[in-house]
């Protein structure tokens, strides 16, 4: 088989590559190693529940913002139903040791008066804060998208800033800097290894609104998938590329495991950057790169409960999430030691899934906490439907947990929940290819430099939520950059930006 390009995973990465890559004319093959195509978009379902494994909400997707941009030149938002989150919308944080909660508004005014009505000594550390996170997007080209792309691609990991260093200069009220930090809960850094210039690109996109979909992170799979279909895109599900095939220094096709080869000249990969190291001719990368990659830093990952509550639980008119917040030590703690009890904890609900009604037995409850490596490494050589019983008493005991304390806190709006479904950081890494279960790819940190999306191979591309942001919008503009890079970034950049 001959293509002009073959992209290695179907997540949003892969996704707006295809599509962008055909649509400018490219013969493009979709690889994918699961039966289903979306990666952390797709959905499951339990009891005729949808549930989102990776997709809650989203920023950028106000009109004229980067993904309702992007989306839009890949002509997919025509079949997606944006809904923006109620103007009187917000997070809901709460602390063990304080009575009020705390409400984070998708929106800067909003939530800036939040903070100052349940601070009101902290105006100067409030606005310091909105103010520095402003003044650094307004520089970032997703943000401002009158820039060049190149060039901020060429220097935005220069000179990175402590997060940590920043909020102790301009907060000492632990509630405070805890509900400040809280973004890092969306890239999966702990707090002391967390940039202010990474912190503040994720955040603003959720200051300026807040965004979901009608059927979830499935909708959006769908759409791409039809798009892809229409443009002559070929998509393969359960077939794992082994290889990345090269000739004098170039990238010349990939092999698959059923030992079928696909030719081309160009291949993006979208998996974590380790797992390339041993897909190309060994003397392909340099040892020093090579153990680069393999030494990344990754995310920390999540256990998750699936289930149904006796209520239903409207989040689109009020609270969107509902965030139980350490009172002590970090929202997002540097130790996998730290007691689970200490550890941030998040409830949300469903959507429906698309074309299906909204049921009263049908109030699904998704609870969200922080999860390490560490937790699961006993057990990290067990696979899917063996494992043994010590693991399923380990993960069911750390669920009734969760739901314990997410009954004790909020069951007056959801009820008492049953599991349906719970999952742990052994399961992202098997259902996701997730490397040791990291839910946003390899970190994004203060002493870590992500591989750039160009590699010493010719052809070769590297792009997915560990190379430029994470989340949907991250992933997705890297698929944008890797398309970039075979097509001419820059034109690009122009024509998708032209697209309002």
């Amino acid at each position: 088989m001959n293509a002009d390009v073959v992209i290695v995973g179907s997540g949003i990465a892969g996704l707006t590559a295809g599509a962008i890559l055909s649509k400018k004319g490219k013969k493009v093959v979709i690889v994918e190693k699961k039966a289903h195509f979306g990666g952390a978009l797709r959905q499951f379902k339990r009891n005729k529940i949808s549930y989102d494994v990776g997709f809650h909400y989203t920023g950028c997707l106000g009109r004229g913002e980067i993904l309702d941009i992007l989306w839009r030149y890949c002509d997919v938002l025509k079949d997606i139903s944006v809904i923006p989150l109620s103007i009187k919308g917000y997070d809901h944080f709460e602390f063990p040791d304080r009575s009020e909660p705390v409400y984070g508004y998708f929106s800067y005014e909003q939530f800036a008066a939040e903070l100052l009505r349940q601070f009101p000594s902290e105006k100067h550390g409030i606005d310091t804060y909105f103010s520095e996170v402003q003044k650094i997007c307004s520089e970032v080209p997703f943000y401002n998208t009158e820039f060049s792309l190149t060039a901020f691609l060429r220097g935005y990991k220069s000179r990175p800033r402590s997060l940590v260093d920043f909020l102790n200069t301009i907060t000492k009220n632990v509630h405070l800097r805890a509900i400040l930090s809280t973004p890092a809960f969306l890239y999966g850094v702990p707090i002391r290894q967390a940039s202010l210039e990474v912190h503040a690109m994720v955040a603003h996109g959720y200051y300026l609104g807040a965004y979901t979909v009608a059927g979830g992170g499935q909708s959006i799979v769908d759409s791409f998938l039809s798009t892809l279909t229409r443009l002559g895109v070929e998509l393969f599900s359960e077939s794992d590329v082994i290889s990345v095939e090269a000739e004098n220094g170039a990238v010349t096709g990939v092999k698959l495991a059923s030992g079928e080869k696909i030719f081309c000249s160009q291949v993006i990969f979208t998996g974590h950057p380790a797992q390339i190291v041993d897909m190309v001719p060994g003397s392909t990368f340099r040892p020093a790169y090579k153990t680069r990659l393999r030494e990344l830093k990754n995310s920390l990952s999540l256990f998750a409960v699936f289930g149904r509550g006796d209520r239903r639980l409207d989040t689109l008119s009020g609270a969107l999430n509902y965030y139980l917040l350490p009172s002590k030590g970090e929202v997002v703690p540097e130790n996998c030691n730290t007691p689970h009890h200490l550890r941030p904890m998040m409830m949300t609900s469903t959507r429906s899934g698309k074309g299906e009604s909204l049921h009263p037995d049908r109030n699904g409850i998704i609870l969200l906490r922080l999860g390490y490596w560490q937790d699961v490494v006993q057990f990290e050589k067990s696979n899917q439907g063996q494992r043994s019983d010590e693991y399923e008493e380990y993960k069911m005991k750390i669920a009734r947990e969760m739901i314990h304390i997410a009954e004790e806190r909020w069951g007056d709006i959801c009820g008492t929940i049953e599991t349906l479904a719970v999952g742990t950081p052994l399961t992202f890494r098997d259902e996701l290819a997730a490397t040791e279960g990291c839910a946003y790819g390899a970190m994004h940190c203060l002493d870590q430099f992500n591989p750039d999306v160009r590699t010493r191979l010719s052809g070769l591309y590297l792009c997915g939520q560990s190379i430029l942001m994470t989340g949907v919008a991250g992933a997705s503009i890297s698929g944008l950059v890797g398309a970039g890079e075979i097509l001419g970034l820059e034109a690009l950049w122009e024509e998708v930006t032209k697209c309002t």
